[in-house]
């Protein structure tokens, strides 16, 4: 198989496992001083792979949340923000302009403010204002960092008391980690692997990827976002029941345009009994119209297992079609040439 990878991007995929095990000591040596009694909501600032983490927060934590948490991807904050607030600020280059900006609009409003980052300047400013920040290592794609951010924010968030059901030791879920890595390695899995068998079905189609609320909901942006950054090809997403109400009639149109697009499910063997109904009834509408539909279902004994299997799944999915597209998985030109361009009016 050809491969564009030359700076070691298999090596993230085979190592994420680590990031669970690292993260309760990257908490431990940020020595956070969050006053729980406080915190009425969260707002977490982030952009691509670094606010990805506070939506899977949402969905992975849905039934135990003690407060909400609202995901800004942006420049601006919204008007609620107040001492009752926890602000998060994720961003893994520490110089992402957009959470920056909607950081200093926060100025006077006595929230609490927590950074994860590894570097740049948003860990200046936490140093500057005395704000609890915790330090990740250096040197990964942003996206694929995922595991520090999600992990460390996982304990943090728990230490504090903001969720129910806080497991302190993640062993189980590192191991977990292993055995799913191991099924998509073509090097450690002999036999069908199903990583590679999904990229080469989605190669030369467009996909729409859709999963269910509230648990799964992340997991389809995830993909969309990988294939994006990795395989630099066109994806869609949406998910269920909110895509019944508009876009299953988008469906209906005749175009040849439509042949080009693959429908990909991304399940949970349990969902609401109504959302399973609305599954099947979804897929039949689509292939009515002549369109492939990939059934893809978790695996896990709990929430974290079963969103993370998808998770890791769709990141080896698109490292493989970024080999079948011969694209470099970490090149990121697009967005270079933005920030390039961007910087000259800042």
């Amino acid at each position: 198989m050809f491969s564009m990878d030359k700076t070691g991007f298999k090596e993230l995929l085979l190592n994420f496992y680590t990031q669970v095990d690292v993260a309760p000591r990257l908490v431990k040596e940020a020595n956070l001083q969050i006053d729980s009694e406080r915190i009425r909501q969260i707002v977490y600032l982030g952009m691509g792979g670094s606010a990805i983490t506070g939506d899977l927060l949402n969905d992975v934590l849905f039934g135990q949340l003690n407060v909400p948490i609202t995901v800004v991807r942006g420049y601006i904050t919204p008007g609620y923000c107040s001492a009752n607030t926890l602000v998060i600020a994720c961003s893994y280059s520490g110089n992402t302009e957009e959470t920056l900006s909607a950081l200093q609009g926060l100025s006077g409003t006595g929230a609490q403010f927590l950074c994860v980052t590894s570097g740049g300047k948003l860990a200046k400013m936490a140093s500057e204002n005395n704000w609890g920040c915790i330090s990740l290592p250096t040197g990964y794609p942003p996206r694929m960092a995922l595991g520090f951010m999600f992990f460390t924010l996982y304990h943090a968030l728990g230490q504090a008391g903001q969720f129910s059901d806080y497991d302190d030791d993640l062993a189980s879920l590192s191991r977990f980690f292993q055995e799913e890595i191991k099924k998509h390695d073509i090097n450690l899995h002999p036999g069908h692997v199903l990583a590679m068998e999904l990229a080469k079905t989605i190669q030369h189609s467009i996909p729409v990827i859709y999963s269910s609320a509230p648990f799964l909901s992340t997991v389809s942006l995830r993909w969309q976002n990988q294939i994006h950054e990795n395989a630099k090809a066109l994806a869609f997403r949406n998910v269920l029941p909110e895509m019944n109400h508009n876009e299953i009639v988008g469906w209906e149109m005749e175009s040849d345009v439509r042949k080009n697009l693959l429908a990909i499910f991304l399940e949970n063997e349990t969902p609401h009994p109504r959302i399973k109904q609305r599954i099947k009834l979804s897929k039949r509408l689509i292939k009515s119209g002549g369109n492939k539909v990939v059934d893809i279902y978790s695996h896990g004994s709990n929430i974290l297992e079963k969103v993370f299997s998808l998770v890791i799944l769709g990141d080896w999915v698109s490292y493989y079609l970024a080999a079948f597209y011969k694209k470099d998985p970490v090149a990121i030109e697009n967005i270079n040439y933005l920030k390039e361009e961007l910087a000259k009016t800042a």
